[in-house]
This record gives structure tokens, sequence and C-alpha cells, in this order.
């Protein structure tokens, strides 16, 4: 098919891989140069783009093109290792060891190892029809730290118990967006907690229909952040910004009123500009979930539970809905993390809420901060984040110790 007979999205995912009309239309068989480099080496918009166009075939794949071990970068090894392969058994290109190992049923294969076989591009070669998830998804591919995986998987099934919505909110600045398709791919990846929510995208603009049209559409950066056919996302529209204060409150608002919260054990509340680097304080907060009725950061730098007055951090928060009440007065209320405040009064009055640590003094500004911190609100940070990806070092580990 020609170039103007491709919709926008074939387009979009064909540009992404390099092409242009002059090299889709040619005849001299030219591929652009990305087609040399190994899929799983591949940023995910760019795995994305190969297997819309359905063209994943046309990259090396690794064992049937002979790749070494040597030549996978290292998101590409752990997910092999994840898999059961060391350089031997991949350079012998043998079958997937931790398939051939397993004794229960196939449809009990854990999730992390078939987002590993689709990262690596092996889904290509394996007839994984029988092999889905418990709601029969395919996640983008994450990395698990955690040495420990008996009590890592032990936190996993405790986790899949409890039904979580991450709600996102943004004006769609352009860091937002550069947050969303440079770092949140590999945020994702790297979190147990990130890869098993519901996702709420609530966004509003005002540029120009001329500009939306040059950017990334938010369903594509959906795609990108969660992989093409990954999280449960629904994406919602306000087309009118009311302010930055203005702004914060309403998008709270809206969920209540609308009961978006209702359905949830717990909701995760962030900016695309505040990124959860180590979840494993957090899910451990949040299997507490009888003594623990939020996680928050206090922007006052005081010890928030029982206090008399709170100032709350509203870009990132996590709580149990059951705890939100709006009184009368919180609706006069202008200011977000007041307004917040007042609305999540229960939790801090009754010491149910658990102070994000780590966290450097805010000295009455609204930041996550800090080297050892598990979130981080910090442009400066998110820039060198962006920065390190766009240099083409695809670890978000890596990134984030070169950057902190």
């Amino acid at each position: 098919m020609y170039w103007l007979g491709l919709d926008e999205e074939a387009r979009d995912a064909a540009t992404i891989l390099g092409y242009n009309e002059e090299l889709w239309d040619g005849d001299d068989d030219e591929d652009p140069p990305i087609f040399g480099t190994p899929f799983a080496n591949l940023h995910s918009r760019e795995k994305e783009a190969a297997r819309y166009l359905n063209m994943v075939d046309q990259f090396p794949l690794f064992q049937s093109n002979g790749v070494p071990w040597s030549s996978l970068n290292v998101p590409a090894q752990d997910a092999a290792a994840l898999l059961g392969y060391d350089e031997v058994l991949w350079n012998q290109n043998y079958p997937i060891p931790i398939l051939m190992n397993r004794t229960q049923r196939l449809d009990a294969v854990p999730s992390r190892l078939l987002r590993s076989i689709r990262f690596l591009g092996l889904d290509h070669y394996y007839d994984l029809s029988r092999l889905q998830t418990k709601n029969g998804n395919y996640n983008t591919p994450r990395y698990i730290d955690n040495t420990n995986m008996e009590l890592v998987k032990k936190q996993l099934q405790d986790l899949a118990d409890q039904k979580i919505l991450l709600y996102i909110t943004t004006h769609m600045s352009d860091l937002h967006r550069s947050a969303l398709e440079y770092v949140w791919p590999y945020a994702v990846n790297a979190s147990n907690l990130l890869s098993q929510v519901d996702v709420l995208f609530h966004y509003s603009t005002t540029t120009s229909a001329e500009e939306q049209e040059e950017q990334l559409s938010p369903h594509h950066l959906m795609k990108t952040a969660f992989g093409p056919s990954g999280n449960n996302v629904t994406i919602l529209h306000s087309r009118q910004n009311p302010g930055y204060q203005e702004g914060a409150i309403q998008a709270i608002s809206d969920a209540l009123e609308n009961n978006w919260f209702t359905p949830y054990d717990w909701i995760i509340r962030v900016n695309p500009d505040v990124i959860i680097r180590n979840d494993t304080w957090i899910i451990h907060q949040m299997l507490d979930k009888e003594k623990v009725g939020a996680i928050l950061v206090d922007c006052g730098d005081k010890f928030l539970n029982s206090a008399k007055y709170a100032k709350v951090h509203t870009d990132f928060s996590i709580f149990q809905p059951k705890y939100i009440q709006v009184p009368e007065e919180a609706k006069r209320i202008v200011n977000a993390e007041k307004h917040f405040s007042k609305i999540i009064e229960e939790v801090w009055t009754t010491g149910r809420a658990a102070i994000l640590p780590d966290n450097d003094p805010n000295h009455g500004m609204c930041r996550v901060r800090g080297h050892k911190s598990s979130v981080v609100h910090d442009h400066e940070w998110l820039d060198g984040m962006i920065q390190c990806f766009n240099q083409g070092i695809y670890n978000f580990t890596k990134c984030n110790s070169l950057n902190s």
C-alpha cells in the first residue's frame, strides 16, 4: 500500500520507524537504518510501531537470527535471565528454559514471564495463545531488582487481590508529554505496582488544533507508557483548563462527583512529572490497609499524623477512597493542597497516614525530592532522565543512578 493510502496511525507508526513518503513508496527496497537494530533493543514506542505495521519479523529477533548474548543490551539480558537463560544457553539457541521446566498449567505462567517473552520478540516464534495471564492481557516487560523472589511473589499475589486505580492528571505541558513518552515506559517496566493497575488518564489542553496534530496524541502516549495491550486504560478529556490551583481541585472533584474511585481499594494520584522509581516500601504500606489509609507527602515538613493543620502534596498521593469526605467548608477552599488536606483529614487526624520517607525538606514548597526517595517530583532530575534515554541508555536503573 502506498503512503497516501495509509491511515493516520499507520503513517505515525511508519514515521517512528524512520519512513517518509519517498522511502515508503520507493522501488529500491531500501529500509530505514532502524531495521538493523535487534528488536529487543528498540525503544518501546518503536516496538509498538513495528507490531502495528506487522514488521516485527523484519528485525533481528535474537535466536532466529543468531544474535549473540554479547549483543543484547542490559534490559534484554535481564529479560532473558528472567526466562532462565544465561550466555551459554542463549548462544546455543536453547528453547525458553523456564517453559521447558514448568510442570504447572500454562495458563498459570506469571505475567512477568509473558512480558519478557514478548519484550524479546520471542512471541513471534512461539504459540502463546495458551499463555494468557489471569486477566488475559500481555503487559509491557518489567524487571525486579529484589533478589528475594519468594517475597516478591507473595507481595504480587497479595497485591493482585486489591483493585487499584492509577489516576494521572495533566494539562499536557511539553514536560508532561516528554515524561510520558520517554520515562514512564521504563518506570512501568521497573515497577511491580504500576504493571497491575487500571489507568485513568484525565487531561486538559490549551494548545491549538494545529499544535496538537504535531504532537503525539494522548492515545499514543498511553500506548507508549503502558504498552499496546497492557493495563486497562481509560482516557478522559476536559476541554477547559481552569488554571493551576483550580485544575488540581477540579481533577479530584470530577472523580468524586462521577464516582470514578468507587470500585477501587486504592487510588494512586500523580501528575506525569511525578515518577515512582522504587515501589517496595509503597507496596508494603498498601498491603497493611487496615492500619494505613493513605501514603502522603507533607509539604509542611511536620509530623503529619494527629496534627492540627496539614498541607498535603496533591501531585502525588495514594489513598483509600473510603476515607475521602467533602465537607461544605472544603468546597470554599481555593488552594489545591489545603483542599486535598481537608477532604482527606480523617486519615491524618487518626494516625492512618504513611508519610513518604527520605524526602528532602520542602521549606513550604510542594515537591518530592531526595537521593533515596522512592518517588521523585523534581524537574531537573526528570530532564536528566529524558536526556539519558535520548542518548540511547535504555535502562531505568542506570539512568537513575547517573542522574541522582
